[in-house]
């Protein structure tokens, strides 16, 4: 059985350490990345060519100096002559990868998942990653049932994924409302003392050594990395 370790980190955007963006916060942002040992990271809150972050491609940065050769960046929406979004970072080769806007009908901002496949020395793993809304309970509710409705489409006609992100809200909220889904974090908190960071996934993976990487006290991020050994089944 093949393993691997994955991660999910909100990066605030690059603009915790010096309250605003700083081009010390990304390299900071990169070098913690490249010293966390996983293999695929997931990370929210991230800029490409916006003006508050002073035109740089988050993603595409954070690839090259954390060495991770692969990256997929996924848009949520144009904000300040640019892209915010999310993306994924991989050391392994992405055979497959995509975006998916959801229709929402609450959240007035909107947002979005997308997906990597990756080669996993010969064996296909598919991660996802979203970032729920904040706006209110009902827009983030909104936007889970979006991404429900999208990893039941994926899982029926491709199979098993790992999904990782932002959920802006609590392990039970997140058990309450998709409920065939396991959750890697039970319990531990990842943005102050909330546990709204997360990796769902199918019975195809195992998750053990389930994990936070400290990036707060130093202000890296107002996120904590969280982490976890994947075992393919």
């Amino acid at each position: 059985m093949k393993k691997f370790t994955l991660a999910s980190f909100n990066i605030g955007a690059a603009s915790k350490m010096y309250n605003k963006y700083d081009q010390r916060d990304l390299e900071a942002i990169a070098g913690f990345i490249k010293d966390c040992g996983a293999d695929i990271v997931a990370l929210q809150e991230v800029d490409c060519g916006c003006d508050r972050s002073a035109g740089a491609d988050m993603a595409a940065y954070i690839s090259e100096r954390a060495l991770y050769p692969y990256y997929h960046f996924i848009t949520i929406r144009p904000f300040q002559n640019g892209l915010y979004g999310t993306a994924i970072l991989s050391k392994y080769p992405i055979t497959d990868k995509d975006t998916i806007n959801y229709k929402v009908k609450a959240a007035k901002q909107g947002t979005s998942c997308g997906y990597i496949t990756v080669d996993l020395d010969g064996q296909n793993v598919t991660v996802f990653n979203t970032h729920l809304s904040c706006e209110s309970d009902a827009a983030n509710l909104d936007t889970m049932n979006c991404l429900d409705y999208e990893l039941r489409e994926y899982y029926c006609e491709r199979g098993g994924f790992l999904c990782c992100g932002d959920f802006n809200t609590s392990p039970a909220v997140i058990s309450e409302n998709i409920k065939w889904l396991r959750l890697a974090n039970k319990d531990l908190y990842t943005y102050a003392d909330r546990s709204i960071d997360n990796v769902l996934y199918t019975k195809n993976f195992r998750i053990s050594d389930v994990r936070t990487k400290d990036a707060t006290t130093n202000l890296i991020s107002d996120h904590n990395m969280l982490l976890c050994t994947v075992t393919v089944l």
